[in-house]
């Protein structure tokens, strides 16, 4: 689509259709908020997370148990201020998970490949409403590996 905005000629709906556009131009996948079926308090694409951490760690056979682990390991915990600062640092340096079986060694889990970005799975979501005290609706948000790693809120000139 061709946009053209005109000073105070636009609407907040217009400027989201064209970021999404950006978005997909540089290969993240679209999908309407109202389109992903889930809890509202769940904030992760635990779907896209697991088929990623399937994908890349295909070779090492990792039980459900394991994987739970993973997916676990990466959901906020409270206070949220605190779980916040540990689930970014897991998402950038990743962690060490001791395995079922013993007499495995433990595996580093990276929730990103930063190595290898053709290896993540890229989202742009908008209109995804997340319950905590009150419900949210942010305008687009931003997740790779089902992980939200960014927030866009837009507003008319």
């Amino acid at each position: 689509m061709d946009y053209i905005f005109e000073r105070g000629k636009f609407t907040e709906a217009e400027l989201e259709a064209a970021i999404i556009e950006i978005f997909e131009q540089q290969g993240y996948n679209y999908v309407p908020g109202k389109n992903i079926h889930r809890k509202y308090d769940d904030i992760l694409l635990v779907d896209d997370l697991k088929e990623y951490i399937i994908d890349r760690y295909a070779s090492e056979s990792l039980s459900d148990s394991e994987m739970k682990k993973i997916v676990n390991q990466i959901i906020p915990a409270a206070p949220l201020y605190n779980g916040n600062r540990e689930t970014f640092w897991l998402i950038n340096e990743g962690f060490d998970l001791v395995r079922d079986d013993i007499s495995k060694v433990a595996l580093h889990i990276d929730y990103i490949d930063y190595e290898h970005p053709e290896n993540n799975i890229f989202k742009v979501v908008n209109q995804y409403s997340v319950q905590d005290i009150h419900l949210r609706r942010p305008d687009l948000l931003i997740f790779i590996n089902g992980i939200p790693i960014g927030i866009c809120e837009f507003k008319t000139a």
